[in-house]
């Protein structure tokens, strides 16, 4: 019994325990996969147990040479990644960044424990030991998670990660893990261990400063295509204002032409001409959400110019769970994306795009479609802009998914049968939005 729970001690007291930890900090805010904790525990206790045991046959090392011995060390860090690939929802590269990121923190409190371990004179798995690790994960990990991890933590899964970060991520793992030996028994090994610190700590900042700029980047490339879309949103808007105005300059001199008319086939049709323009703005969108009402308005008017047929069924009235901005975004974006993809159709059969809004269980459902009338190369699960001014094209998808995940919701594109279907699933339930940092 007293071996089972030294040997517990020791793998709470480890290198790849402490480096579980931070990983998951940074992950935290990923989505999870089914069976969670089952996964997590699952596949961490085997690390830790197959760790120890090593350690216990091979107190001296693996080989002959420290320096060698320190790239078995890449094994629990690649083992940590996999972990994270099959307990969260997220890309290889974002578990990879997170995993190599947090190595540098993890060595801090590695270097740090040595040295209070020298004083102190505490064994590896004491009591006393799980406890200055604990301490020092507890002083060590909130500071590196508030600085370097809130970059990390719901990272824009949206857009790819930086290559630099990636690069510079693994450069630092693998330095770490080569230079960082142990220093017992050197004459200044204090000072050694001190040193590690230091290093570890510079390249947290240099990984900080990567992130920061990076995030930087990211967000004026945003303002970029925000401007952009608004740009295209005012000349859509500037369109329909000079519609209106020439429906009611028409109107004004239908109206002047009656006065002057006995009645008769020509007088009827004037007024049946009225009749149509009158009601499509009293009656043409009327979906139980202001917000959408005003959207649809704003598109009909416009499809009506370019002679496109937009045809909405549904209760808009289930939208009730959306932020106003997020119906403006969602909505707004999808069927821009969908008015431009079938402006181009010479055939007017093909010049119709739909959408409906239905309940599927605790879900509200909302569906779009339209005539796709070339092939579209999908990429993640969103299709990639084939025009070449890529920096602002592609970006309404983009924000479409960012809202939906912001809800908790799921989203799915296909493009079968020459039609583009965009599909989204958002919980009725009201949510606390999950917003990245």
């Amino acid at each position: 019994m007293s071996a089972v729970l030294a040997a517990i001690g020791r793998m709470l007291d480890s290198y790849p325990f402490e480096l579980v930890i931070i990983v998951n900090l940074f992950m935290w805010s990923y989505p999870r996969r089914s069976w969670f904790w089952l996964r997590m525990i699952g596949m961490t206790i085997p690390m830790l147990v197959i760790y120890d045991a090593c350690g216990q046959i091979f107190p001296n090392g693996l080989t002959p040479s420290e320096m060698i011995d320190r790239l078995f060390f890449l094994v629990p860090i690649s083992y940590t990644w996999l972990i994270m690939r099959v307990c969260y929802r997220c890309t290889a590269a974002e578990a990879l960044l997170s995993t190599a990121t947090a190595h540098p923190a993890q060595n801090i409190v590695f270097n740090v424990y040595w040295i209070i371990k020298m004083y102190l004179g505490f064994a590896e798995g004491s009591l006393g030991g799980i406890c200055v690790s604990f301490s020092l994960m507890a002083l060590v990990y909130p500071v590196v998670f508030f600085t370097v991890g809130r970059y990390l933590t719901g990272w824009n899964r949206s857009k790819a990660l930086d290559r630099r970060l990636l690069i510079n991520a693994v450069l630092i793992t693998l330095i770490v893990n080569i230079l960082n030996q142990r220093a017992a028994g050197a004459r200044w090994e204090v000072t050694v261990y001190l040193s590690y610190v230091i290093s570890d700590i510079l390249a947290l900042m240099m990984q900080y400063g990567l992130l920061q700029e990076s995030d930087l980047e990211r967000k004026y490339g945003v303002v970029e295509q925000l401007l952009y879309a608004e740009q295209k949103k005012q000349q859509m808007t500037a369109e329909n204002v000079e519609l209106i105005n020439r429906k009611c300059h028409d109107l004004k001199h239908q109206l002047r032409a009656l006065r002057r008319m006995e009645p008769g086939e020509e007088q009827e049709r004037y007024i049946r001409q009225i009749e149509e323009a009158v009601l499509f703005y009293e009656s043409a969108v009327k979906t139980g959400n202001e917000t959408l009402d005003l959207i649809l308005m704003d598109k009909l008017l416009y499809c009506q110019e370019h002679e496109i047929k937009l045809t909405c069924v549904g209760d808009g009235e289930k939208l009730s769970v959306l932020d106003t901005m997020d119906i403006y975004a969602l909505f707004g974006n999808a069927l821009d994306n969908a008015i431009e993809s079938v402006m181009g159709e010479t055939q007017r059969e093909r010049r119709i795009v739909s959408f409906r809004i239905g309940s599927r269980g605790d879900f509200i459902s909302i569906h779009f479609e339209n005539y796709l009338g070339h092939p579209v190369k999908l990429s993640k699960g969103l299709p990639v802009t084939t025009k070449a001014d890529r920096q602002y094209h592609g970006f309404g998808m983009l924000s479409i998914r960012h809202i939906v995940q912001k809800y908790n919701g799921s989203m799915s594109v296909r493009t079968d049968d020459n039609l583009f279907r965009l599909d989204i699933l958002i919980p009725t339930t009201p949510q606390t939005p999950q917003v990245p940092v």
